[in-house]
């Protein structure tokens, strides 16, 4: 017979077997080592509670055949508590997805006992599916989108990834930075001016955790995190990425007043292809992107690539969703 039940430890193997089946199937690219990130993921993380786990989908032959993550997280509404859960990782094996397997594992998700129950990456079929359920899509939080810092270097990186011999795109790298040099030149105006006196630096752990409240007081729903579960998810997303480095930059405006962070990956030759969470106070969020065009190599080499379009002051981010 059918069913579902929690996703125990025994059970990592094989649900690192379906992803592998299931998500690298997909053109999605393979988790390094899945054993361990499932592990970290599901069992290390300090916001971890008994009654919100993730669950498995057995056939009636009792073999594992399907896979729904849910990741508790706190969060504060209106200056209340609530209890949310990330619905994460829904996974299905070729051979029984017509079984209703996945519909009965995401109805599992959302009979939980948590307050709000929503989703990071999805499918167009993943999203019907939770909105199926009564999921809502709030499209304007949805979107990705880029804005390339420096256009010519990001071009270049672009067709690097999608096979055009090395020896054309590094031939084409001093004219792509003189182009950029002069897209820089031309582009800054009046944000330019804005951030004169401006400074980044190393963001320690312990002052993230502090002033994170500060940064998020004027949101209705904003996270709750200590230091360790920030510390956490770092080093789940810094293992999630191992060819890239993570790093974390605290901006201070002229008085040496902290004004907020970001963090971006730094891939290989000092690229930097995205920023992945971005925060600043109100008063300077008209600053936007031209605050993220700030990220310096610890040697003195510009680390440039892309920011996305929307930073406004929302928090930008998978790795902190």
């Amino acid at each position: 017979m059918e069913a579902i039940r929690a996703f125990r430890h025994e059970d990592i193997p094989r649900v690192a077997e379906l992803f592998s089946s299931t998500f690298t199937h997909n053109g999605n690219s393979p988790l390094p080592g899945p054993d361990t990130y499932l592990q970290r993921v599901f069992f290390e993380s300090p916001l971890h509670e008994e009654d919100m786990p993730s669950f498995v989908y057995l056939d009636a032959r009792g073999s594992i055949v399907g896979f729904i993550g849910v990741q508790p997280r706190r969060l504060c509404l209106r200056g209340r508590r609530i209890r949310a859960a990330v619905a994460t990782k829904l996974m299905v094996a070729p051979a029984a997805r017509g079984s209703f397997a996945a519909a009965r594992l995401l109805n599992r998700a959302f009979a939980g006992p948590q307050d709000v129950l929503f989703s990071d990456l999805s499918n167009d079929a993943g999203r019907r599916l939770f909105e199926g359920f009564g999921g809502v899509t709030v499209l304007p939080l949805s979107l990705q989108w880029q804005r390339p810092v420096r256009p010519a270097r990001h071009a270049l990186s672009w067709l690097r990834a999608r096979g055009v011999p090395a020896v054309i795109t590094q031939g084409l790298r001093p004219l792509g930075a003189i182009a950029d040099a002069v897209v820089a030149r031309l582009g800054p105006g009046r944000v330019g001016a804005s951030l004169a006196g401006h400074t980044t630096e190393d963001l320690p752990l312990d002052v993230l955790a502090t002033h994170l409240g500060a940064l998020c007081a004027d949101r209705a729903l904003r996270p709750e995190y200590d230091e360790p579960s920030l510390r956490w998810m770092l080093n789940v997303a810094e293992r999630n990425e191992p060819d890239r480095v993570l790093r974390r930059r605290l901006v201070r405006d002229p008085h040496g007043e902290i004004v907020g962070w970001f963090v971006y990956y730094l891939g290989p030759g000092a690229e930097s292809e995205d920023v992945r969470a971005a925060l600043l106070l109100p008063a300077h969020r008209p600053l936007g992107v031209g605050v993220l065009e700030t990220p310096r190599h610890p040697a003195g080499d510009p680390e440039r690539g892309c920011v996305p379009e929307s930073l406004g002051g929302r928090v930008v981010s998978r790795a902190f969703s």
